[in-house]
Protein backbone atom coordinates (compact mmCIF):
# COMPACT_ATOMS: atom_id res chain seq x y z
CA UNK A 1 0.00 0.00 0.00
CA UNK A 2 1.39 3.86 -0.88
CA UNK A 3 -0.19 7.19 -1.02
CA UNK A 4 -0.48 7.09 -4.73
CA UNK A 5 -1.97 3.26 -4.47
CA UNK A 6 -3.77 3.16 -1.42
CA UNK A 7 -5.87 0.03 -2.44
CA UNK A 8 -2.89 -1.85 -3.12
CA UNK A 9 -3.43 -5.62 -1.75
CA UNK A 10 -7.64 -4.90 -2.39
CA UNK A 11 -9.12 -7.86 -4.18
CA UNK A 12 -12.49 -6.97 -6.44
CA UNK A 13 -14.72 -9.36 -7.93
CA UNK A 14 -16.40 -7.54 -10.39
CA UNK A 15 -19.37 -8.72 -12.52
CA UNK A 16 -20.93 -5.65 -13.35
CA UNK A 17 -21.09 -4.50 -16.92
CA UNK A 18 -21.97 -1.35 -18.92
CA UNK A 19 -19.94 1.82 -17.33
CA UNK A 20 -22.00 2.31 -14.09
CA UNK A 21 -20.30 -0.45 -12.50
CA UNK A 22 -17.28 -0.80 -14.38
CA UNK A 23 -16.45 2.68 -13.75
CA UNK A 24 -16.32 2.49 -10.18
CA UNK A 25 -14.48 -0.60 -10.18
CA UNK A 26 -12.18 1.07 -12.67
CA UNK A 27 -11.44 3.79 -9.93
CA UNK A 28 -10.82 0.98 -7.52
CA UNK A 29 -8.06 -0.57 -10.08
CA UNK A 30 -6.18 3.28 -10.42
CA UNK A 31 -6.14 3.70 -7.04
CA UNK A 32 -4.27 -0.03 -6.77
CA UNK A 33 -6.70 -2.68 -6.41
CA UNK A 34 -6.72 -5.85 -8.51
CA UNK A 35 -10.41 -6.00 -10.52
CA UNK A 36 -10.98 -9.44 -11.92
CA UNK A 37 -13.55 -8.24 -14.17
CA UNK A 38 -15.73 -11.06 -14.67
CA UNK A 39 -17.70 -11.06 -18.02
CA UNK A 40 -19.73 -13.15 -20.09
CA UNK A 41 -18.36 -15.67 -22.82
CA UNK A 42 -19.36 -12.77 -25.21
CA UNK A 43 -17.73 -9.83 -23.66
CA UNK A 44 -19.51 -7.09 -21.44
CA UNK A 45 -22.26 -5.84 -23.52
CA UNK A 46 -20.20 -2.36 -23.46
CA UNK A 47 -18.26 -3.97 -25.62
CA UNK A 48 -20.63 -3.66 -28.64
CA UNK A 49 -21.37 0.32 -27.29
CA UNK A 50 -20.12 3.01 -29.63
CA UNK A 51 -17.71 2.22 -32.21
CA UNK A 52 -16.69 -1.76 -31.75
CA UNK A 53 -12.51 -1.61 -32.45
CA UNK A 54 -10.27 -4.19 -31.18
CA UNK A 55 -13.05 -5.91 -28.63
CA UNK A 56 -13.35 -2.66 -27.47
CA UNK A 57 -15.27 0.33 -27.51
CA UNK A 58 -15.44 4.09 -25.58
CA UNK A 59 -17.64 2.75 -22.96
CA UNK A 60 -15.63 -0.58 -22.62
CA UNK A 61 -11.57 0.79 -23.26
CA UNK A 62 -12.15 3.11 -19.75
CA UNK A 63 -14.43 1.35 -17.98
CA UNK A 64 -12.09 -1.75 -18.26
CA UNK A 65 -8.76 -0.04 -17.89
CA UNK A 66 -6.18 -2.11 -15.14
CA UNK A 67 -8.62 -4.38 -14.64
CA UNK A 68 -8.04 -8.51 -15.51
CA UNK A 69 -10.70 -9.95 -17.54
CA UNK A 70 -12.11 -13.56 -16.93
CA UNK A 71 -14.35 -14.47 -19.26
CA UNK A 72 -16.93 -17.18 -18.05
CA UNK A 73 -20.05 -18.86 -18.74
CA UNK A 74 -22.01 -17.91 -15.52
CA UNK A 75 -24.87 -20.69 -15.91
CA UNK A 76 -22.16 -23.60 -16.21
CA UNK A 77 -21.89 -26.39 -13.11
CA UNK A 78 -18.40 -25.35 -12.87
CA UNK A 79 -19.12 -21.41 -12.47
CA UNK A 80 -20.02 -21.77 -8.38
CA UNK A 81 -16.67 -23.00 -7.75
CA UNK A 82 -14.41 -20.54 -9.61
CA UNK A 83 -16.77 -17.89 -8.56
CA UNK A 84 -16.89 -18.70 -4.77
CA UNK A 85 -12.94 -19.24 -4.65
CA UNK A 86 -12.43 -15.68 -6.03
CA UNK A 87 -14.37 -14.55 -3.97
CA UNK A 88 -13.05 -16.10 -0.47
CA UNK A 89 -10.06 -13.99 -0.34
CA UNK A 90 -11.85 -11.11 -1.79
CA UNK A 91 -12.49 -7.49 -0.17
CA UNK A 92 -15.52 -6.05 -2.73
CA UNK A 93 -17.96 -7.88 -4.92
CA UNK A 94 -19.98 -5.57 -7.63
CA UNK A 95 -22.78 -6.61 -10.07
CA UNK A 96 -25.06 -4.78 -11.81
CA UNK A 97 -27.75 -7.18 -12.84
CA UNK A 98 -31.56 -6.40 -12.38
CA UNK A 99 -32.59 -7.11 -8.81
CA UNK A 100 -33.01 -10.47 -8.77
CA UNK A 101 -30.83 -11.83 -10.83
CA UNK A 102 -27.69 -12.59 -9.24
CA UNK A 103 -29.35 -14.51 -6.89
CA UNK A 104 -30.79 -16.80 -9.42
CA UNK A 105 -27.42 -16.92 -10.60
CA UNK A 106 -26.53 -18.05 -7.21
CA UNK A 107 -24.03 -15.15 -6.26
CA UNK A 108 -26.28 -13.21 -4.23
CA UNK A 109 -25.28 -11.03 -1.27
CA UNK A 110 -26.58 -13.32 1.57
CA UNK A 111 -24.35 -16.57 0.62
CA UNK A 112 -21.62 -14.44 -0.63
CA UNK A 113 -21.33 -12.64 2.49
CA UNK A 114 -21.70 -16.31 4.46
CA UNK A 115 -18.95 -17.29 2.62
CA UNK A 116 -16.86 -14.44 3.48
CA UNK A 117 -18.11 -12.27 6.34
CA UNK A 118 -16.01 -9.37 5.34
CA UNK A 119 -16.64 -9.08 1.76
CA UNK A 120 -18.29 -5.42 0.72
CA UNK A 121 -20.91 -6.43 -1.57
CA UNK A 122 -22.22 -3.64 -3.53
CA UNK A 123 -25.19 -3.81 -6.43
CA UNK A 124 -26.18 -1.61 -8.57
CA UNK A 125 -29.43 -1.62 -10.36
CA UNK A 126 -31.29 0.94 -12.65
CA UNK A 127 -34.21 1.68 -9.55
CA UNK A 128 -33.22 0.28 -6.64
CA UNK A 129 -33.82 -3.21 -5.03
CA UNK A 130 -37.02 -2.47 -3.67
CA UNK A 131 -40.77 -0.90 -5.14
CA UNK A 132 -42.45 -1.46 -7.85
CA UNK A 133 -40.00 -0.62 -10.81
CA UNK A 134 -37.28 -2.90 -9.45
CA UNK A 135 -37.93 -5.20 -12.12
CA UNK A 136 -37.37 -2.33 -14.94
CA UNK A 137 -34.80 -2.49 -17.23
CA UNK A 138 -33.05 0.85 -17.32
CA UNK A 139 -30.03 2.82 -19.03
CA UNK A 140 -28.89 6.42 -18.24
CA UNK A 141 -32.17 7.63 -20.94
CA UNK A 142 -34.79 6.48 -18.54
CA UNK A 143 -33.51 7.75 -15.67
CA UNK A 144 -32.77 11.07 -17.17
CA UNK A 145 -36.78 11.13 -17.96
CA UNK A 146 -37.47 9.58 -14.97
CA UNK A 147 -36.12 11.52 -12.19
CA UNK A 148 -37.14 15.14 -13.92
CA UNK A 149 -33.59 16.30 -15.91
CA UNK A 150 -34.86 15.84 -18.97
CA UNK A 151 -37.95 18.42 -18.30
CA UNK A 152 -35.44 20.56 -16.77
CA UNK A 153 -33.12 20.71 -19.19
CA UNK A 154 -35.46 22.43 -21.79
CA UNK A 155 -33.66 25.20 -23.91
CA UNK A 156 -35.41 28.40 -24.76
CA UNK A 157 -37.51 26.96 -27.03
CA UNK A 158 -39.18 24.64 -24.27
CA UNK A 159 -37.80 21.60 -25.64
CA UNK A 160 -36.34 18.99 -23.45
CA UNK A 161 -33.56 17.58 -23.94
CA UNK A 162 -31.13 14.39 -22.88
CA UNK A 163 -28.04 15.18 -22.21
CA UNK A 164 -25.54 13.34 -24.14
CA UNK A 165 -23.20 12.97 -21.70
CA UNK A 166 -24.16 9.73 -19.78
CA UNK A 167 -24.91 11.84 -16.67
CA UNK A 168 -26.39 9.36 -14.37
CA UNK A 169 -24.24 6.31 -15.11
CA UNK A 170 -20.95 8.21 -14.45
CA UNK A 171 -22.75 9.92 -11.10
CA UNK A 172 -24.01 6.48 -9.67
CA UNK A 173 -19.93 5.27 -10.82
CA UNK A 174 -18.79 8.23 -8.99
CA UNK A 175 -21.62 7.43 -5.81
CA UNK A 176 -20.69 3.80 -5.84
CA UNK A 177 -16.84 4.64 -5.44
CA UNK A 178 -17.70 6.96 -2.31
CA UNK A 179 -19.19 4.51 -1.01
CA UNK A 180 -16.99 1.35 -0.98
CA UNK A 181 -14.21 4.09 0.10
CA UNK A 182 -15.31 4.00 3.80
CA UNK A 183 -16.39 1.05 3.88
CA UNK A 184 -13.01 -0.30 3.17
CA UNK A 185 -11.45 2.16 5.68
CA UNK A 186 -13.78 0.80 8.18
CA UNK A 187 -12.82 -2.85 7.40
CA UNK A 188 -9.38 -2.31 7.86
CA UNK A 189 -10.51 -1.78 11.67
CA UNK A 190 -12.18 -5.25 11.77
CA UNK A 191 -9.86 -7.89 9.99
CA UNK A 192 -11.96 -10.95 9.01
CA UNK A 193 -15.03 -8.86 9.48
CA UNK A 194 -16.14 -5.12 8.70
CA UNK A 195 -18.86 -6.83 5.77
CA UNK A 196 -21.21 -4.70 4.29
CA UNK A 197 -23.76 -4.87 1.56
CA UNK A 198 -24.54 -1.24 -0.19
CA UNK A 199 -27.57 -1.06 -2.69
CA UNK A 200 -26.73 1.46 -5.17
CA UNK A 201 -28.79 2.58 -7.98
CA UNK A 202 -29.24 4.81 -11.22
CA UNK A 203 -32.57 6.36 -9.29
CA UNK A 204 -30.37 7.16 -5.80
CA UNK A 205 -27.80 8.72 -8.10
CA UNK A 206 -29.91 10.98 -10.55
CA UNK A 207 -31.33 12.78 -7.24
CA UNK A 208 -28.49 13.30 -5.73
CA UNK A 209 -27.25 15.09 -9.06
CA UNK A 210 -30.17 17.02 -9.03
CA UNK A 211 -30.27 17.31 -5.74
CA UNK A 212 -30.26 21.44 -5.79
CA UNK A 213 -33.20 21.80 -8.65
CA UNK A 214 -35.05 19.11 -5.98
CA UNK A 215 -35.28 21.59 -3.59
CA UNK A 216 -35.79 24.56 -5.17
CA UNK A 217 -38.67 22.99 -7.04
CA UNK A 218 -40.35 21.72 -3.37
CA UNK A 219 -40.65 25.59 -3.00
CA UNK A 220 -41.14 27.61 -6.32
CA UNK A 221 -41.95 27.56 -10.21
CA UNK A 222 -38.43 26.31 -11.52
CA UNK A 223 -37.26 29.12 -13.93
CA UNK A 224 -34.37 27.75 -16.96
CA UNK A 225 -33.81 31.19 -18.45
CA UNK A 226 -31.57 32.61 -15.90
CA UNK A 227 -31.15 36.49 -15.13
CA UNK A 228 -29.89 37.70 -18.30
CA UNK A 229 -27.22 38.61 -19.20
CA UNK A 230 -26.15 35.86 -17.22
CA UNK A 231 -26.52 32.63 -20.45
CA UNK A 232 -25.42 31.27 -23.39
CA UNK A 233 -25.31 34.22 -26.00
CA UNK A 234 -24.95 33.63 -30.31
CA UNK A 235 -22.13 36.09 -31.42
CA UNK A 236 -21.07 36.70 -34.74
CA UNK A 237 -19.13 34.13 -34.51
CA UNK A 238 -19.80 30.97 -32.39
CA UNK A 239 -21.23 31.03 -28.77
CA UNK A 240 -20.25 32.72 -25.10
CA UNK A 241 -21.52 31.40 -21.90
CA UNK A 242 -21.28 34.36 -19.20
CA UNK A 243 -21.85 34.03 -15.59
CA UNK A 244 -23.62 36.73 -13.61
CA UNK A 245 -24.63 36.35 -10.37
CA UNK A 246 -23.17 40.05 -8.05
CA UNK A 247 -25.07 43.03 -8.76
CA UNK A 248 -21.40 44.82 -9.17
CA UNK A 249 -20.45 42.42 -12.01
CA UNK A 250 -23.83 43.05 -13.87
CA UNK A 251 -22.99 46.57 -13.39
CA UNK A 252 -19.45 45.78 -15.39
CA UNK A 253 -21.04 44.26 -18.02
CA UNK A 254 -23.06 47.64 -18.69
CA UNK A 255 -19.96 49.75 -18.47
CA UNK A 256 -18.03 47.31 -21.03
CA UNK A 257 -21.10 47.43 -23.27
CA UNK A 258 -22.49 51.20 -22.80
CA UNK A 259 -25.68 50.28 -20.87
CA UNK A 260 -25.35 52.53 -18.99
CA UNK A 261 -29.35 53.34 -18.47
CA UNK A 262 -29.31 49.59 -17.78
CA UNK A 263 -26.62 50.06 -14.76
CA UNK A 264 -28.98 53.13 -13.01
CA UNK A 265 -31.72 50.85 -12.78
CA UNK A 266 -32.90 50.02 -9.88
CA UNK A 267 -35.00 47.32 -10.85
CA UNK A 268 -32.57 44.99 -12.28
CA UNK A 269 -30.86 44.88 -8.75
CA UNK A 270 -30.37 41.00 -7.61
CA UNK A 271 -31.40 38.03 -9.29
CA UNK A 272 -35.06 37.76 -8.81
CA UNK A 273 -35.05 42.05 -10.21
CA UNK A 274 -33.18 40.68 -13.73
CA UNK A 275 -34.91 37.37 -13.87
CA UNK A 276 -38.22 39.71 -13.79
CA UNK A 277 -37.53 41.49 -16.78
CA UNK A 278 -35.48 38.61 -18.29
CA UNK A 279 -36.95 39.94 -21.79
CA UNK A 280 -36.25 42.87 -21.81
CA UNK A 281 -32.77 42.33 -21.00
CA UNK A 282 -32.53 39.66 -23.83
CA UNK A 283 -33.98 41.66 -26.42
CA UNK A 284 -31.15 44.44 -25.34
CA UNK A 285 -28.24 42.32 -25.47
CA UNK A 286 -28.49 40.20 -28.38
CA UNK A 287 -27.66 42.39 -30.95
CA UNK A 288 -24.38 43.58 -29.18
CA UNK A 289 -23.55 39.79 -28.68
CA UNK A 290 -24.14 38.98 -32.85
CA UNK A 291 -21.58 42.51 -33.30
CA UNK A 292 -18.40 40.71 -32.63
CA UNK A 293 -17.24 37.05 -32.53
CA UNK A 294 -16.56 34.83 -29.20
CA UNK A 295 -13.24 35.23 -28.81
CA UNK A 296 -14.00 38.76 -28.72
CA UNK A 297 -16.02 38.87 -26.02
CA UNK A 298 -14.02 36.38 -24.25
CA UNK A 299 -11.32 38.13 -24.53
CA UNK A 300 -13.18 41.02 -23.14
CA UNK A 301 -14.69 39.84 -20.07
CA UNK A 302 -11.62 37.81 -18.88
CA UNK A 303 -10.03 40.82 -18.46
CA UNK A 304 -12.51 42.49 -16.47
CA UNK A 305 -12.67 39.59 -14.04
CA UNK A 306 -15.85 37.79 -15.49
CA UNK A 307 -17.18 34.64 -15.23
CA UNK A 308 -16.83 33.60 -18.97
CA UNK A 309 -15.64 30.99 -21.88
CA UNK A 310 -16.43 30.12 -25.20
CA UNK A 311 -18.91 27.22 -26.28
CA UNK A 312 -16.25 24.34 -27.58
CA UNK A 313 -16.42 21.15 -29.39
CA UNK A 314 -14.59 18.09 -27.33
CA UNK A 315 -11.29 18.35 -29.63
CA UNK A 316 -11.05 21.92 -28.62
CA UNK A 317 -11.13 21.22 -25.19
CA UNK A 318 -8.78 18.09 -25.35
CA UNK A 319 -6.46 20.53 -27.70
CA UNK A 320 -6.50 23.45 -25.67
CA UNK A 321 -3.07 25.03 -23.46
CA UNK A 322 -4.11 24.68 -20.60
CA UNK A 323 -5.63 21.19 -20.31
CA UNK A 324 -1.85 20.46 -21.85
CA UNK A 325 -0.56 22.63 -18.99
CA UNK A 326 -2.20 20.25 -16.28
CA UNK A 327 -1.60 17.00 -17.79
CA UNK A 328 -5.48 16.15 -18.06
CA UNK A 329 -5.52 13.48 -21.04
CA UNK A 330 -3.05 10.32 -21.31
CA UNK A 331 -3.05 9.05 -24.92
CA UNK A 332 -4.04 5.26 -25.01
CA UNK A 333 -3.21 3.15 -28.24
CA UNK A 334 -5.54 0.68 -29.61
CA UNK A 335 -5.25 -1.61 -32.28
CA UNK A 336 -6.97 -0.34 -35.08
CA UNK A 337 -7.48 3.33 -33.66
CA UNK A 338 -6.05 5.76 -36.23
CA UNK A 339 -4.76 7.33 -33.29
CA UNK A 340 -4.61 6.99 -29.59
CA UNK A 341 -8.05 7.52 -27.63
CA UNK A 342 -7.64 10.49 -25.26
CA UNK A 343 -8.50 9.08 -21.86
CA UNK A 344 -9.02 11.90 -19.17
CA UNK A 345 -6.92 11.12 -15.72
CA UNK A 346 -8.94 10.49 -12.64
CA UNK A 347 -8.33 13.61 -10.21
CA UNK A 348 -5.97 12.99 -7.28
CA UNK A 349 -4.17 10.23 -8.41
CA UNK A 350 -1.20 8.84 -10.74
CA UNK A 351 -1.72 9.51 -14.22
CA UNK A 352 -2.85 6.75 -16.36
CA UNK A 353 0.39 5.52 -18.45
CA UNK A 354 0.24 3.89 -21.41
CA UNK A 355 1.44 0.23 -21.73
CA UNK A 356 1.29 -0.26 -17.59
CA UNK A 357 -1.01 -2.43 -15.62
CA UNK A 358 -3.12 0.44 -14.79
CA UNK A 359 -3.39 2.03 -18.55
CA UNK A 360 -3.50 -1.21 -19.90
CA UNK A 361 -7.79 -2.18 -21.13
CA UNK A 362 -7.75 -6.08 -21.23
CA UNK A 363 -9.64 -7.73 -24.10
CA UNK A 364 -12.70 -10.26 -23.39
CA UNK A 365 -11.19 -13.01 -21.34
CA UNK A 366 -7.26 -11.83 -21.36
CA UNK A 367 -6.36 -13.59 -18.06
CA UNK A 368 -8.86 -16.22 -18.12
CA UNK A 369 -5.87 -18.84 -17.87
CA UNK A 370 -4.01 -16.39 -15.55
CA UNK A 371 -6.89 -15.98 -13.21
CA UNK A 372 -7.60 -19.82 -13.46
CA UNK A 373 -4.01 -20.51 -12.86
CA UNK A 374 -4.32 -18.60 -9.63
CA UNK A 375 -6.86 -20.55 -8.22
CA UNK A 376 -5.27 -23.58 -8.37
CA UNK A 377 -6.21 -25.01 -11.55
CA UNK A 378 -3.73 -27.33 -13.68
CA UNK A 379 -2.77 -26.23 -17.24
CA UNK A 380 -4.96 -29.61 -18.21
CA UNK A 381 -7.94 -28.88 -16.42
CA UNK A 382 -7.77 -25.20 -17.83
CA UNK A 383 -7.58 -26.52 -21.48
CA UNK A 384 -10.86 -29.05 -20.58
CA UNK A 385 -12.33 -25.87 -19.27
CA UNK A 386 -11.98 -23.87 -22.72
CA UNK A 387 -12.83 -27.55 -25.10
CA UNK A 388 -16.01 -27.19 -23.22
CA UNK A 389 -16.85 -23.63 -23.35
CA UNK A 390 -17.13 -22.67 -19.88
CA UNK A 391 -14.28 -20.21 -20.43
CA UNK A 392 -12.77 -18.44 -23.02
CA UNK A 393 -10.40 -15.57 -24.55
CA UNK A 394 -11.42 -13.56 -27.60
CA UNK A 395 -9.10 -14.75 -30.40
CA UNK A 396 -10.31 -11.71 -33.04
Amino acid sequence: MSFERPYEGVKVVDLSQGIAGPYCAMLLAQHGADVVKVEPLQGDWARILGTPVSNHTEFSFIGSLGKRSLAIDLKSPEAAAIIDALVADADIFMEGFRPGVIDRLGFGHERLMALNPGLIYLSISGFGQEGPLRDKPAMDPVLQAFTGFMLDNAGNDGIPHRSNTIIVDMNTALFSFQAVAPALHAKRDTPGRGGRYIDSSLMGAAANLSGIRIAMAAHRELQSAGAPPSGIHRTAEGWIQLGIVKDVDFHTVCELLGQDDLKADDRLLGIEGRKTHAEMLRQRFAPIFLSEPAVYWRDMFTEAGLQNEMLQEFHQFVEHPQVAATGLFSYLDLAGLEKPWAIPNPPGIPKIEPDTPTGTSPITGQHTDEVLGQLGYNVAAIADLHARGVVTTWAG
